[in-house]
């Protein structure tokens, strides 16, 4: 179902009619707004309107898992997902947080609340696009191109190149890079370190006369942007 206005195309999946029916009166009024109340429904919706600009997921819901929906699309990026769940332990949230989403915001939470978490990992659209020589990043889309060739991403993987990118000369450890996308005390460095890995490797098989992410002894990682 879907909720004319203007500004941006939000999916809402949540099977709380009483919340479905709070956050489409909220975010309507200057945003069109599609409902899901299951995975299945969501993924359709995804499909048909590939130029959705953020999801919000509830990961309990009564006929699926909500990150379901990750799995959903085994070959494209979906949009920017922010988890609105109840579920606040720690596990929970570093599982969402690694399984793709860019945010994870616990129940109850305010509509201006989770408004500000939408906008936050949302830019301008004048501002989407980074661009090196023949590389280009997209954070409206979520893609990477190298001449005009896509560059196949997971989610985890576009979030770290997409941050070094905004910060590109600039060196981060690898528990640096967790705490800064994510806005959480890093706790599994060796999974950024495991997403990093097969970023480069991505990379390298794109643009094999190109290094773009360099490395440095105690220093960390670093989009250098020289691209041949």
């Amino acid at each position: 179902m879907n909720y004319t206005v203007c500004e941006r195309k939000l999916l809402f999946v949540e099977d709380d009619e009483a919340l479905l029916q709070e956050m489409v009166a909220y975010f309507s009024r200057s945003n069109t707004v599609f409902t899901a109340s299951d995975v299945e429904e969501a993924a359709e919706i995804l499909a048909e309107n590939g130029n959705i600009d953020a999801v919000v997921l509830d990961l309990i819901l009564k006929n699926s898992v909500g990150l379901d929906l990750f799995r959903s699309f085994p070959e494209l990026l979906p949009p920017p997902v922010v988890i609105l769940s109840s579920l606040d332990d720690e596990d929970m949230i570093f599982t969402g947080l690694t399984s793709g989403a860019v945010d994870y915001v616990v129940k109850p939470c305010s509509m201006h609340l989770l408004e500000t978490h939408i906008a936050l990992r949302l830019l301008p659209k004048a501002e989407a696009v980074d661009s090196f020589g023949g590389f280009s990043v997209d954070s409206n889309s979520r893609t990477v191109s190298y001449k005009g060739d896509p560059i196949a991403l997971t989610p985890s993987e576009f979030n770290i190149l997409y941050f070094l990118v905004k910060n590109h000369g600039q060196y981060f450890t690898a528990d640096e890079i967790y705490e800064k996308i994510w806005c959480a005390p890093s706790l599994h460095t060796t999974t950024i370190r495991t997403h990093l890995s097969s970023l480069r490797r991505k990379l390298k098989i794109a643009m094999p006369e190109s290094d773009v992410i360099h490395t440095e002894f105690s220093k960390g990682y670093c989009f250098k942007g020289d691209i041949l």
